[in-house]
């Protein structure tokens, strides 16, 4: 996908704001917690939702993306304006986190926390994806819930894509490849990387096509070099992955931005331009 910048007034506060609000929920006797965002309407609607799942990076938490309840970062502004625009579905924006009490280490070596990561699709079956399902009106089905990540979120994303494709159409990894075969798979293993996902994928009975990846970085990224060679090994996959110049031309969507670093303001705009394909309506 070719990137364009993000109009600048898609950051300002939009008269049709969406609101946040701290969800809690257990997972293996622990309480973990997460943002949810609430779309405009939502408490006066009786209709269901799709859903995107956002993971920090190394070292943050379920505050990341939003910048808190208080909303300190650009995301949520982006969120209400493309909503209210149409640009993008109505939707529900969790943001949970891979850390655990009591392994705080995590948020300072990279081993701990690939740890969680690989962990985090089980919690994500078995205790968050139930629990959301209680507490608000999301749609129960799969073509309705995208997931994604940043850094070690990105790589979260991946382990997800290959644990739970049968519980999310669509990912979203920015700027972190897959560590499945160690750190910095995508970059030493690439082609051993893409031939275990699709082991993955046929252990979930996922058939081809039946998703879409979006993977996201930019070219001065530190991930960059690790990302790209996974994401060409998977190019050359087909029909496991087909790449398209959009979304809507292929289930492989490579978006590479010109001079993108490894930040979060980066995120958003990965975020904006391909919210439009995150759910398959």
């Amino acid at each position: 996908m070719k990137y364009t910048p993000v109009p600048k007034e898609m950051f300002e506060p939009c008269d049709q704001p969406g609101t946040l609000e701290r969800f809690h929920y257990a997972s293996r006797g622990k309480r973990k917690d997460a943002l949810v965002y609430l779309p405009w309407g939502y408490q006066d609607s009786t209709e269901e939702y799709p859903v995107l799942y956002l993971m920090h990076g190394g070292g943050g938490d379920a505050n990341e993306f939003f910048g808190g309840l208080e909303a300190r970062t650009g995301l949520k502004n982006l969120l209400d304006n493309a909503i209210a625009r149409g640009y993008a579905h109505s939707m529900i924006v969790v943001t949970p986190t891979y850390m655990v009490e009591g392994v705080e280490g995590a948020r300072r070596q990279i081993g701990e926390a690939l740890q969680l990561t690989h962990r985090f699709p089980e919690e994500f079956r078995d205790d968050l994806l139930p629990a959301i399902h209680q507490r608000y009106r999301a749609a129960d089905d799969r073509r309705m819930r995208a997931f994604g990540g940043f850094s070690m979120g990105g790589e979260t994303t991946w382990s997800l894509f290959a644990q739970a494709a049968d519980l999310v159409h669509t990912v979203l990894p920015l700027s972190g490849d897959y560590w499945v075969m160690g750190l910095k798979g995508g970059k030493d293993f690439p082609e051993e990387t893409a031939d275990a996902l699709i082991t993955s994928l046929k252990e979930l009975g996922i058939t081809p096509g039946d998703y879409r990846v979006l993977p996201c970085t930019g070219d001065k990224d530190i991930a960059y070099e690790a990302l790209d060679p996974m994401v060409h090994a998977l190019e050359k996959r087909a029909p496991w992955f087909i790449p398209g110049e959009t979304p809507a031309e292929g289930n492989l969507c490579y978006l590479l931005k010109p001079n993108g670093w490894h930040t979060y303001d980066d995120c958003y705009e990965y975020i904006w331009l391909m919210m439009p394909y995150l759910f398959s309506c």
